[in-house]
């Protein structure tokens, strides 16, 4: 009698919160819908708060959610990109793998990247990309809402923790790590001006394993490296700052993004979803790096490395891009049930991917994919 009681109550907390979760769904629809009506040029600072507003008043729904909807779901994070793009079919092998699906929303975490900025070709480029994700957070409330949640799970991880500066401090830590006799970032500033003092204090040890842009070969001189990425990256004016500030903006970012993405899996349970090669590749890299330094008191095992489902959907995107599926979203997850994709998918995987060969693991998604396409 007591465990039905207890069922009955968390059968209807559980609909009280689906509720509340339309509601903050609804209300953040009006918001951006409010917003979009600003032009892209004048985007600014207070409008991001309003958001940032939004977000901070709505933390304990947040935290409800994942702590008795989603707890101990298997929740996949739609995370590192600025945008889900509505129409782009090759992101719908997102919903080929678990139960609930989150769009992370970038948008709160972008006052924190531009407060004190003055590049004015940066602060341009932001500008559109705020305006593209209000857009596009747009369509995903009003046409997919029944099967992808945006909620801004890095940002809410901070807010709920209050310990963003402990995450920042630890960034520094690791890029400075990167380096020989440099204890900080303004002696950082100060020594690495030119790519000459770049090679003179950078460690060599770390050369294999920081990537500055997708396709970077670390075989290849750091002058030729650096120039490549100033050239192709047009986010920021390269013609007014030195080699070091250029790097700093090249890897910095990323340890700290990577670092979120850790944070926000530890405080919500989710598996990261990352599409793009430099994220995956720093998130990969420190997640590796924590579990070979912290292996024996945070009790690893198969089973609980997110990390691993991490890159199997990462394969599992980059598999899906090359064939020909062409199903709507809802037929394509019905069919993916029907042949029970996952279960099939991670019953032949056995172990974490970075202890089987990659073209294994390819060679099963493949086969399951085909499975889907002719079923």
């Amino acid at each position: 009698m007591i465990f039905l009681r207890l069922s009955r109550w968390k059968t209807k907390m559980n609909n009280s919160l689906f509720e509340e979760l339309d509601i903050v769904q609804k209300n953040y629809l009006s918001l951006l819908k409010e917003l979009d009506k600003i032009p892209q040029n004048e985007i600014s600072l207070a409008m991001i708060d309003s958001i940032n507003v939004f977000w901070y008043e709505s933390r304990n729904i947040v935290d409800l959610v994942f702590e008795y909807l989603f707890k101990d779901k298997n929740t996949y994070s739609f995370s590192a990109a600025t945008i889900y793009d509505v129409d782009d079919k090759d992101q719908y092998s997102f919903f080929l793998l678990g139960d609930y699906h989150v769009f992370d929303d970038p948008i709160p975490s972008y006052l924190n990247t531009l407060t004190g900025i003055s590049d004015k070709i940066f602060l341009r480029k932001m500008q559109k990309t705020i305006s593209n994700t209000i857009k596009d957070n747009i369509r995903i409330i009003e046409e997919i809402n029944s099967y992808l949640i945006i909620l801004p799970l890095r940002y809410s991880s901070v807010v709920l923790n209050q310990h963003g500066e402990q995450l920042d401090e630890i960034a520094e830590k690791l890029f400075l790590n990167l380096f020989n006799d440099i204890d900080n970032i303004k002696e950082y500033m100060t020594k690495v001006v030119t790519t000459e003092d770049f090679i003179k204090h950078f460690d060599d040890h770390n050369s294999a394993v920081i990537l500055l842009f997708e396709g970077d070969d670390p075989s290849k001189s750091w002058k030729y490296r650096m120039r490549k990425y100033a050239k192709d990256n047009d986010n920021i004016d390269m013609n007014k700052h030195s080699t070091g500030v250029i790097f700093f903006f090249a890897v910095y970012g990323n340890l700290r993004q990577a670092l979120a993405l850790i944070d926000m899996e530890s405080t919500f349970g989710v598996v990261p979803f990352i599409r793009s090669f430099i994220p995956f590749h720093y998130y990969i890299l420190l997640s590796a790096t924590l579990e070979h330094n912290l292996k024996s008191e945070l009790g690893y095992t198969h089973e609980n490395k997110k990390y691993w489902k991490t890159q199997v959907s990462y394969l599992l995107y980059q598999e899906f891009r090359k064939g020909e599926i062409d199903y709507s979203l809802g037929e394509l997850k019905q069919k993916a049930i029907d042949i029970d994709f996952e279960t099939k998918l991670f019953a032949e995987l056995e172990q974490p991917a970075n202890e089987q060969e990659v073209k294994k693991i390819i060679k099963i998604l493949s086969k399951l994919l085909d499975e889907i396409e002719k079923s």
